[in-house]
C-alpha cells in the first residue's frame, strides 16, 4: 500500500488510490489502511475503497515510523 501511496504522490495524484477490494479483505483497507468504503461497485461485484489526500498522508506517516 505504501509504493501505490508513494506512486500517486510521485504522478501528482497527492497520495490518492482506489480499489476494489477482494472478500475478506475489506477490514485490511478499512481498519488497517484508514480507507473510505464507498459501498459495493454491483458492476464488479467488489466493494471499493478509496483513500483521499489526507488519509494518504496518515497511512504513509504511520508506516514510515515502523
Amino acid at each position: 500500500m505504501l509504493a501505490a501511496v508513494e506512486l500517486s504522490r510521485e504522478m501528482e495524484f497527492r497520495g490518492r488510490i482506489g480499489l476494489h477490494s477482494l472478500p475478506g479483505a475489506e477490514p485490511f483497507y478499512r481498519d488497517k489502511c484508514g480507507m473510505t468504503c464507498l459501498g459495493m461497485d454491483e458492476e464488479k461485484g467488489m466493494v471499493y475503497f478509496e483513500m483521499n489526500e489526507e488519509q494518504a498522508e496518515t497511512f504513509r506517516q504511520k508506516t514510515t515510523r515502523l
